[in-house]
């Protein structure tokens, strides 16, 4: 009985100190589970913040020679690519050599290309069989722009002549001529001669559909009114409202209510499109540029012709999800569209053998997920036959102006 009840108190003891343990098991495996959780937010919005991120829309700019013997220079900005060559035959470059005095300032890959990545100077030294050159960088900062960025597609033009004319208060600065066959609307600025014949901004529209009840008339007008929000045919709302002509306006592509969010995505895909009640639609960065910068009395013409009375060309159209009640060209500060930017994908870093070729199979789509694949374009300086490795970068902008570049490593072995 006593063996007995000597295992029973070992067992007892034993079962308390295992249910004593519990909570503390308890306690560190929920520890544990928040430390992996907070590790996978914190990658994940590292992932995400590195996809919506704009990118520095660097310059690359035509090869610098490096001659034998000699010192040359270049000045660049940061953020800026440059590709440095030497005068040597194909078999004698693969012998050559780059290097930095500075990597900190400036690297430079096996081919050649270098990055300007701060201020300050670096010494670029090529070496090879009977060959050495120098090129020493000096790198600027980069000019930050003084105005917010823009989204839109419009084409503009002859900046300087308007900053001129802005002087004059004599006269209004801009005629604005529609062309209703086209859906292009051309703002112009007076020559020296004060005749309103330099086109300075063309942006894509629609005008009336092309029936007697609907069609926008053609003529001669001015401007005479300006409202933010304005009500429209059909229970709808435009944003961004400038008249010309009666009933005649410019404003945005219609809203179900005066609320940003609610865009009718399927009006705005129609834009390039003869599909109004007889108004000029524009996206709203346009309907905000006309609203902004035509003064009360600026004339107005409306005309039907062909594409050639369009100096500046007819700017392109783009798509937008038909879920998404938001212009991509809005700048309010909840705009879904603010954080996005055109997405590269399969670009990565890879391995090739010497002398085999390497073609990865990259895709792009733009702000509003359209496939501009055509629209990418490839900066490197890879040199298959020589063995090292290579900066490889993949841009590509969409039709509002949004940048994105994606670099990777080509290693060759």
């Amino acid at each position: 009985m006593k063996v007995i009840r000597k295992r029973r108190r070992r067992s007892v003891s034993r079962y308390n100190q295992k249910r004593s343990r519990v909570p503390l098991i308890i306690a560190m495996t929920f520890c544990a589970m928040v430390l992996v959780l907070g590790v996978c937010t914190l990658c994940f919005k590292f992932l995400s913040n590195s996809e919506k991120a704009p990118v520095i829309n660097i310059a690359p700019s035509e090869p610098c020679v490096i001659e034998n013997g000699e010192n040359t220079s270049l000045i660049i900005s940061t953020g800026e690519i440059h590709i440095l060559t030497v005068p040597l035959e194909d078999d004698e470059l693969d012998k050559v050599s780059f290097n930095s005095s500075d990597e900190a300032v400036v690297t430079v890959d096996s081919g050649g290309r270098i990055d300007a990545l701060k201020e300050g100077e670096a010494v670029i030294t090529a070496l090879g069989k009977d060959f050495s050159g120098q090129c020493t960088v000096t790198v600027k900062k980069a000019q930050e722009e003084t105005t917010p960025k823009e989204y839109t597609t419009a084409y503009t033009a002859n900046p300087d002549i308007v900053e001129k004319n802005k002087d004059d208060a004599s006269k209004n600065l801009y005629s604005v001529t529609v062309n209703r066959r086209t859906n292009t609307v051309t703002v112009y600025t007076y020559d020296e001669n004060g005749d309103y014949v330099v086109p300075v901004r063309a942006m894509v529209s629609s005008c009336g559909e092309p029936n007697e009840e609907n069609i926008t008339p053609t003529g001669t007008y001015s401007v005479y009114f300006k409202e933010y929000w304005h009500a429209l045919y059909g229970d709808v709302y435009g944003k961004y409202v400038t008249g010309f002509s009666g009933p005649y306006l410019f404003h945005s592509v219609p809203y179900l209510q005066t609320e940003s969010y609610t865009l009718k995505p399927t009006e705005f895909n129609k834009l390039g499109e003869n599909a109004s009640q007889g108004c000029v639609r524009l996206m709203i960065a346009d309907a905000k540029w006309i609203y902004d910068n035509l003064d009360m009395s600026t004339e107005v013409i409306v005309i039907d012709a062909d594409s050639k009375k369009d100096p500046l060309g007819t700017p392109p159209t783009i798509k937008v999800d038909d879920s998404i009640g938001w212009d991509p060209t809005d700048p309010h500060n909840k705009n879904v569209y603010n954080d996005r930017y055109p997405v590269i994908s399969g670009a990565k870093d890879i391995t090739v053998e010497k002398d085999s070729d390497f073609d990865m199979k990259v895709t792009a789509v733009d702000t509003c997920s359209n496939d501009i694949t055509d629209k990418i374009t490839v900066f490197s300086n890879v040199i298959t036959s020589k063995v090292g490795e290579y900066k490889v970068t993949y841009s590509v902008t969409d039709d509002l102006g949004k940048n994105t570049q994606v670099t990777v490593t080509v290693t060759v072995k």
